[in-house]
């Protein structure tokens, strides 16, 4: 009896989970007690048992003659909750992607919690993270969009003990933007986003097209995967035209300071073309380049990534990647209902492509440029 007891519990749980992932909403018909026999090797008096879990919970109705239907969810799903953790929601480009999340789940009657974590230091919104995780566990969301948090220390170690807790209460999670282990290691996470070693290609080769030969990345300390991709990319289109490329080419520090940047420029092997981790670090270092008299892109070529504002607005314009963030939301938001359908699934990597938009601060390299004014 008890082992009856714990398989319909089993089953039930599969069914309620391939409801609200939609996986009935077409023909809005459940399989046949005899067809739920066999598929899950039970007998029908186990079937029977999961099914009146469904009816109890006001999942499904049956209708004699015809079968179990879904019942009308309107209720039962605008109280089905996401969360949804993303310390970086004030900066544009995690803002678009919580947009798309949002949009698409609200079209299947579902509700997003969202964490307002602030703008204060990473350690602060990582306090503010784990907080959030236990109220969104009190409230029993069904899943949850993370945004693994950057720029700590401890920060793996911060990011696995929010996941464990989700992990202890079997709530699937979808990360978004990166992974939070270091490259090319990979969790056991589905994840949202766009291949980050592309992007630092494409942003080398450009570089590379308008004429520039000694190109550095650069990036803020304590970089996150998607750094660590990036720069990997630009590694992989410097070498590949044969260009020097070293442990030298890559620079960690505070696009802020100022003797950083000047150290930059200091040897022998100055750039002529930078690629920054992300419109934000480029514009920070534009800026800082113009304190030490460096002009872009008279003396440095310089590009970021994200497509973000700060990008247009800088003087001159910065060449960026724009990443489709929206898509990028909505894609992570189906991921999540096929994850509830099918909890069994492998982790899956979802990779959206991003398109280089080039502007002024990448328009020839210093180089090209005074042999034309020759």
């Amino acid at each position: 009896m008890g082992d009856n007891c714990t398989k319909s519990k089993i089953i039930s749980e599969q069914l309620r989970r391939e409801i609200l992932g939609g996986k009935f909403d077409v023909t809005r018909k459940l399989p046949s007690e005899h067809q739920l026999m066999r598929r899950f090797s039970v007998a029908r008096e186990t079937v029977r048992s999961a099914l009146k879990d469904l009816l109890d919970k006001k999942l499904v109705e049956r209708r004699p003659g015809y079968g179990t239907f879904l019942a009308d969810l309107a209720e039962t799903k605008a109280a089905q909750k996401f969360a949804m953790i993303v310390p970086d929601a004030y900066y544009p480009f995690y803002e678009r992607i919580c947009r798309g999340i949002s949009e698409a789940a609200k079209e299947r009657g579902w509700t997003i919690l969202s964490a307002a974590l602030g703008s204060g230091g990473m350690r602060e919104r990582a306090l503010r993270a784990v907080e959030f995780a236990e109220v969104g566990i009190r409230e029993k969301v069904s899943g949850v969009f993370f945004q693994p948090l950057q720029f700590i220390r401890d920060g793996e170690k911060v990011n696995r003990d929010i996941l464990k807790l989700f992990k202890a209460v079997k709530i699937p999670v979808v990360l978004l933007d990166s992974d939070f282990v270091p490259p090319p290691s990979r969790s056991e996470y589905d994840l949202v986003g766009v291949d980050n070693t592309g992007i630092g290609y494409m942003l080398a080769k450009h570089a590379i097209a308008a004429g520039a030969k000694r190109i550095m990345y650069f990036s803020n300390p304590l970089p996150a995967p998607t750094s660590l991709k990036r720069g990997t990319g630009v590694g992989l289109a410097v070498t590949e035209e044969g260009l020097p490329w070293n442990k030298n080419n890559v620079y960690f520090a505070d696009p802020t300071d100022t003797r950083a940047a000047a150290r930059v420029f200091a040897g022998r092997n100055r750039p002529d073309a930078i690629i920054a981790v992300n419109d934000y670090i480029a514009s920070l270092l534009l800026k800082n380049l113009k304190s030490i008299g460096k002009r872009v892109p008279e003396d440095v070529l310089l590009a970021g990534v994200n497509g973000d504002p700060v990008a247009e607005e800088s003087d001159p314009p910065l060449t960026t990647v724009v990443q489709p963030c929206h898509e990028i939301g909505r894609a992570a938001a189906s991921l999540m209902f096929e994850r509830l359908a099918n909890p069994e699934l492998l982790p899956r990597e979802v990779f959206l492509s991003a398109r280089l938009v080039g502007r002024e601060s990448t328009k020839c390299a210093p180089k090209i440029r005074k042999k034309v004014q020759k």
